[in-house]
């Protein structure tokens, strides 16, 4: 039994990791992945643009201001931002000076104009007239700037110092620190949080991946009437099993394959070696991707098994996709509860749902990612997970026996009970 086994699993391995796709998609991957964490922030290091900003003051009075607390905003900016703002004068026609400046802003002149209206601070809101209105670091320098300004300028008008002020109600940022298990602490501002989600992705989308490819595998194979042959010589079970522990075998491939460029790039050191000095990459502790590991493979046997039993009940991919969905959307609950599980990842609903068999891939790995999960928990989800694979090998081992030769009729779910009783 085990060498036909085996033999399954070598043809359904080696018949995808040969081709072209396996080894495009391998590559692309952690280039896709890396270019979304290294770009970003590889981008805001070297630098965050130039402008030039036309200021048409129509109160006289602000200009000057705006522009004063705008430069201390550049200043104090780490992304090596440079605005320049040019002051404009309303002349005695305002309507055609703003109509003159737009002309200016089409023409490439400046690259965007600011009004402030003449019934400032007390009344009218300020404009940016722009082609691009989606600079954010611009817009956010902007707003500051004028509401600074104004803010000074009340200040001033109660008989208040806005310098006495600004100092007294100065901003206080809040440093977070990860505590970890043995008491170490480490500085986290987000990385966390982004290494969690982006792992939690890569789990859902990978089950879900190789979950359909094997129950488009069995499809294909009932289609083109090989499984007919195949019975011959091997037994159902053994088929089943064969076929979703050798594309599981092609996945984790993949996954080895690209946890060794994920701990390249999380390694101490890699950020300045790519010229991210001033940069905090994500750390990876090599346990992560032990337990990354550990749950994809429980949770592809676990949803494979399911797939498997779909294509075998079904002749296209058409009539499957109903109960195609009821799967899917079973791996997509966990995606829904991510923020629950971030929010409190040791509360009791979090620890309930995480030992759940069918959403403990993705959401006990996520716990794991954000706190220190007791050692019983672990062990109790990963017996959790083997009983319900087993179980549900056994239950889908019947249902694939019958149906694995079914040909014509479109199976309902009173023809798969009846399958379960006669196998």
């Amino acid at each position: 039994m085990l060498h036909r086994i085996l033999a399954i699993v070598r043809r359904e391995y080696m018949e995808r990791v040969r081709t072209r796709a396996f080894w495009l998609s391998t590559l692309l991957v952690p280039l896709f992945l890396g270019a979304v964490m290294v770009i970003p922030a590889w981008l805001a290091a070297r630098g965050g643009g130039t402008f030039t900003v036309a200021v048409l003051d129509l109160s006289g009075r602000f200009a000057g201001p705006v522009g004063k607390e705008a430069q201390k905003l550049v200043n104090a900016d780490t992304e090596k931002l440079h605005v320049t703002m040019v002051d404009i004068a309303p002349g005695p026609d305002p309507a055609a000076t703003r109509e003159k400046i737009k002309g200016q802003v089409q023409a490439g002149t400046y690259d965007g104009m600011l009004v402030l209206p003449e019934g400032l601070p007390d009344e009218g809101q300020p404009e940016y007239v722009a082609p691009n209105v989606a600079a954010f670091k611009l817009l956010s320098i902007l707003e500051r700037s004028v509401n600074k300004a104004i803010i000074a300028d009340r200040l001033t008008a109660a008989g208040l110092d806005p310098a006495k002020v600004s100092k007294l109600t100065r901003r206080v940022d809040l440093k977070t620190l990860k505590l970890g298990k043995k008491g170490e602490e480490t500085r986290d501002q987000g990385q966390g949080f982004l290494l969690s989600y982006g792992f939690v992705m890569i789990m859902y989308f990978s089950v879900l991946m190789y979950g359909v490819y094997v129950m488009r595998g069995v499809l294909e194979e009932k289609a083109n009437r090989i499984v007919e042959v195949i019975i011959a010589t091997v037994r159902p079970f053994e088929l089943m099993l064969g076929k979703i522990l050798g594309i599981g075998a092609v996945g984790l491939t993949q996954f080895l394959l690209w946890a060794l460029v994920l701990l390249a790039l999380t390694a101490p050191g890699a950020a300045a070696a790519i010229g991210l000095s001033g940069v905090e990459l994500p750390t990876l502790p090599p346990i992560l991707l032990v337990f990354f590991v550990v749950f994809f493979v429980l949770g592809f046997l676990l949803f494979g098994t399911l797939y498997a039993g779909i294509g075998a009940a079904f002749d296209t991919e058409q009539e499957a996709q109903n109960f195609q969905m009821v799967v899917t959307l079973i791996l997509v609950v966990p995606l829904v509860l991510m923020m629950q599980i971030i929010n409190q990842p040791n509360g009791a609903l979090s620890v309930v749902l995480s030992l759940v068999p069918f959403f403990t891939p993705m959401l006990m790995f996520l716990r794991m990612t954000l706190t220190t999960v007791p050692a019983w928990q672990l062990a109790s989800s990963i017996v959790l997970m083997l009983a319900a694979i087993v179980g549900a090998a056994w239950i889908v081992g019947k249902i694939y026996r019958v149906g694995i030769l079914m040909h014509g009729s479109k199976p309902k779910l009173k023809d798969l009970v009846r399958w379960l009783r006669e196998a």
